[in-house]
Parts: structure tokens; sequence; C-alpha cells
């Protein structure tokens, strides 16, 4: 069993706005910011890649190449056992096209 360094509540919200966003509004942009970047926003983000199909490590990576310091050895081991359900990915890839913009 995982550590929940993130509330199983908080995680289910995020990834049910994204997913409802992205139906609503194929292609949309959604910006996620916090105080250092360096807590939960990056996790939620990470979440997000993985649940669309990128592999942990491809997020992380992706993730620290934007945040340098991002995501810590607790956040990591979660990340890392973390077990997609694949809710940000769509059978219509035409209607949804996979796009990220990091900053």
């Amino acid at each position: 069993m995982i550590q929940h360094i993130i509330s199983l509540k908080l995680v289910d919200d995020w990834l049910s706005l994204l997913k409802k966003k992205f139906q609503e509004d194929p292609g949309s942009c959604v910006a996620v910011h916090c105080v250092a970047g360096l807590g939960r926003a990056p996790v939620l983000v990470a979440l997000a890649l993985i649940e669309s199909g990128m592999k942990y490590e491809d997020a992380i990576q992706l993730i620290r190449q934007k945040r340098r310091g991002a995501i810590n050895s607790k956040q990591l081991t979660y990340l890392e056992k973390y077990r997609s359900k694949q809710r940000l990915r769509f059978k219509d890839s035409h209607t949804f096209k996979s796009k990220c913009c990091t900053m």
C-alpha cells in the first residue's frame, strides 16, 4: 500500500476537474500554481500527466526541467508506486488531442 502524501479525495477531485474541462473544451489549458512550486502542485501535475498516458519517469523529468527541485523523495516514491487508471485518456484521439504546455 502506498503512503498517501495527498488525500485521495484531492486527487479524485483534481482528475475529475481536468476530465470535465478537457471534455467540455478540448485543447484547453489548465494552469497550476502554488507559492514555491515544490509541494503538492508538481505532484498533481505529475498525476495528470501519468493519467494521460505518460510514464512517471518522463512526467518527473518534464516537471523538473521546468521547476528545479520539484518532487522530493517521498513524492517520488508516491509517484513511482502510483497506478494509473487512465482517467485522462480519451478514446477518440481526434477529438481530444493530448497536448501539454508547461512553463
